[in-house]
């Protein structure tokens, strides 16, 4: 790798750290400003005795990109707890609650990782956090009865229940291919027909889908005619968060309500690409730029030379880098990148997207680490 001696400094977001007490993560937060997602949460009966059932709370951070709560390590409780949220923030309008356990960030268990791995996890979201948590209650229930964290985890969404789709559909002068049609005279509720051979059905959405986001945005409150107006102002391309109709009545038995927490991205054309790199006696061949983009900085690929062990792997100019060796960049300075890449020794594996694919994922306000597979191994990889 080449040294890029003109390189941007990033703001680095201060976490609180004070030795043997607590490691405090803060999100300040607008109160006037709330979300598009309401509370993801299991219901329970209140006649019984309830086995502790976990929450989905889905955030999306206010105009100052705050979430409006504190995460906190505390010494007398294992794991990770949410204190302090403010009443009106993103996180109070999301369902959480002062002393929630968390268990998984974007889908991926964390109860037993380091606390500032979490914390890092929780930046490097984008604009959208979807956080599985146990109230208080529930989780001293859960340590009393020695049940296993993990445990609890596995029920609650059925894996015959399909996900929720994210297609991105190009209108190429005969429209986007769909009609929606309101439901039972309810705000928000629309199924899709669909064209054959049309740009939707290209793009993966399925005939008589249920539309759950529009370019990032809920649609859970528009009439038919604001949903024609933001599709009108798509241009030439809308990114729709779609579920198959038949697959609304699973959610709702299970007390949840799909979101993009849970897409499925396989029919979207950008994809997170992992590279492995063998340093030869040249170095890598290729030069790591922070550079201004969609939202903030980025880290951007470039200058790749001719035949060196970054083009031979794959890498493509202007590619922008979201992870080294199994550990997310995003939030990170740029010179702490380069240390991990030049740490690795001799060999460097790093998860990339195009310039094209990360304009695209910041757009519409999510980072593609939430959806990435890593299909080498057959299963879900760790979260950069």
């Amino acid at each position: 790798m080449k040294k890029h001696s003109g390189k941007q400094h990033m703001h680095k977001e201060t976490l609180g750290i004070e030795e043997d007490l607590e490691l405090t993560m803060k999100f300040p937060f607008n109160p006037k400003l709330g979300i598009d997602n309401p509370a993801l949460c299991l219901g329970e009966d209140p006649g019984t005795d309830p086995e502790p059932a976990p929450r989905v709370c889905v955030l999306r951070k206010d105009a100052n990109g705050t979430f409006g709560f504190y995460l906190r390590m505390e010494i007398e409780r294992d794991g990770h707890v949410i204190r302090q949220v403010v009443p009106g923030g993103p996180a109070h309008l999301a369902g959480l609650k002062d002393g929630d356990q968390v268990l998984q960030v974007n889908g991926e268990y964390v109860h037993e990782e380091a606390h500032i791995r979490v914390a890092q996890k929780v930046k490097a979201s984008g604009s959208r956090l979807s956080l599985t948590v146990l109230d208080e209650e529930s989780y001293e229930k859960m340590c009393a009865e020695k049940i296993s964290p993990i445990s609890i985890l596995t029920n609650y969404i059925p894996e015959s229940c399909p996900r929720p789709k994210l297609c991105l559909v190009r209108n190429e002068g005969k429209g986007f291919g769909f009609t929606a049609t309101a439901t039972g005279g309810v705000r928000g509720t629309f199924l899709l027909t669909v064209e054959d051979g049309g740009a939707a059905q290209k793009a993966g959405v399925p005939q008589g889908a249920r539309l759950l986001e529009v370019n990032g945005e809920s649609i859970v409150s528009l009439t038919m005619s604001q949903l024609n107006k933001k599709l009108q102002q798509s241009g030439s391309r809308a990114v729709l968060l779609v579920l198959e109709s038949s697959a609304w009545a699973m959610y709702e038995s299970c007390g949840i309500k799909p979101s993009i927490a849970f897409a499925d991205t396989s029919s979207l054309p950008y994809q997170p690409q992992k590279l492995y790199l063998v340093r030869c006696h040249q170095g890598y061949g290729f030069l790591l730029r922070q550079e201004r983009c969609v939202g903030g900085q980025g880290q951007f690929l470039r200058e790749l030379d001719p035949g060196l062990p970054a083009e031979v792997a794959g890498m493509r100019e202007g590619d922008c880098l979201l992870g080294v060796n199994g550990q997310s960049v995003e939030g990170l300075e740029h010179e702490d990148i380069v240390s991990l890449i030049l740490e690795s020794g001799n060999q460097v594996t790093l998860l990339v997207i195009s310039n094209e694919g990360d304009r695209f994922y910041r757009e519409i306000g999510t980072s593609p680490l939430l959806f990435y597979e890593d299909k080498s191994h057959n299963k879900v990889s760790e979260v950069y």
